[in-house]
């Protein structure tokens, strides 16, 4: 875990000329602590918008972390805020070094933030969510031990519980938990994390939420065979409070956030489903007072399609909003094509470039899409 994800600072040269995320900062505990917010496309002043903490991983930062789980795309399809807090020394406290109850407060940090949030924008109380990446993930799982009267619902990505987490852990109310884990993951290992393992951390919420053992098991489809890892749903529906468990089982994968923007060195990524959609699917069906009554996948308002991808050649883009620039860059941060007010479906001809990866930006009036692109030799 105590190691940063080997991005490249050429993803950040690239995709810094991306971002329009503010950026914000407040005092707490006697530090200042920044953190990003990113207000979906269609936001109006006045909109009791859901809210999602999305919290990166040991030696990342807030804008790694909007850029490589590409939430951002999925907040403008749903209409959620999404705020990235940035970590002290990009480490987050989920009770590993030390006394558990000492050291810096980041829990009361989120808490801070979300009344910090209700002030900056019209936000629904009864709809905040915390999910994280790694560390980022640990945290999540103690924001939901201690902080069950404000976050509605967790959803950690390679993140367990730290055995002092899991020890100390006492949930205010039954609280829904989706986790998402990796069997080869090399720095939290599935069977034997940081003292707590992935299925012992499930069986943890399991006992927690009062849930049955009883679960239903889905073998998601194996749509990128080449990503070399395939996905399970395991979903444990008979919970109190009309809580849920929802884990997906990633087979040969990493420590990886499912359909990233790129590929690390940490093991596979799974390619078979998107994370920050799946995460928003969960999270769209919970309140604090319980359920929604959504049990269906709420449909992406404002999907893109770019294919084929890997491609050779040209790449074809069919987007629902109106794209006033296109821009494809390489990992140097180098521009290798910009196309004007394109209209319709349009391809982009990227023959003379090498085999490689590169990154798609599209922008709109009141859009913005982001994602990786791949030429195969």
């Amino acid at each position: 875990m105590k190691k940063a994800l080997p991005f490249a600072f050429g993803l950040l040269i690239c995709l810094s000329v991306f971002s329009q995320t503010p950026s914000y900062n407040i005092s707490y505990g006697g530090v200042t602590r920044d953190f990003l917010v990113h207000v979906p496309a269609g936001y109006t002043p006045g909109q009791h918008l859901p809210l999602v903490f999305n919290i990166h991983g040991y030696g990342m930062t807030a804008q790694l972390e909007e850029y490589y789980s590409m939430m951002d795309n999925t907040s403008d399809a749903n209409n959620f805020i999404v705020v990235y807090p940035d970590g002290i020394a990009n480490a987050w406290n989920v009770g590993w070094v030390g006394n558990y109850h000492s050291g810096i407060d980041d829990v009361g940090f989120i808490s801070k933030l979300i009344d910090t949030m209700s002030l900056l924008y019209t936000v629904d109380l009864n709809r905040v969510y915390a999910c994280g990446l790694s560390n980022g993930g640990f945290l999540s799982h103690r924001l939901a031990c201690e902080l069950g009267n404000r976050i509605a619902a967790i959803a950690s990505v390679a993140g367990e519980f730290s055995d002092s987490v899991a020890y100390y852990c006492n949930p205010s109310r039954k609280i829904p938990v989706m986790m998402i884990h990796g069997t080869v993951d090399p720095t939290v290992p599935y069977s034997n994390g940081f003292g707590i393992g992935t299925e012992e951390s499930i069986a943890i919420w399991l006992n927690k939420n009062q849930c049955s053992a009883v679960n239903d098991t889905i073998n998601l489809p194996d749509t990128n065979i080449t990503d070399t890892a395939t996905a399970q749903r395991i979903n444990y529906r008979s919970c109190a409070g009309s809580t849920e468990v929802l884990f997906y089982k990633i087979i040969n994968g990493g420590h990886t956030w499912p359909n990233a923007l790129i590929n690390t060195n940490y093991g596979p990524t799974c390619r078979d489903f998107d994370a920050s959609a799946e995460i928003w699917n969960f999270f769209n069906r919970y309140t604090l007072t319980g359920p929604l009554g959504i049990t269906e996948p709420v449909q992406s308002q404002a999907e893109v399609k770019v294919y084929p991808n890997p491609f050779n050649n040209l790449v074809n883009i069919e987007a629902p909003f109106a794209v006033t620039r296109a821009e494809v860059c390489n990992t140097l941060g180098q521009t290798v094509i910009v196309t004007e007010n394109p209209s319709g479906i349009y391809a982009l001809n990227l023959q003379l470039v090498k085999p490689g990866v590169y990154f798609l930006k599209l922008e709109g009036s009141n859009s913005l899409h982001t994602q990786i692109l791949y030429k195969g030799q």
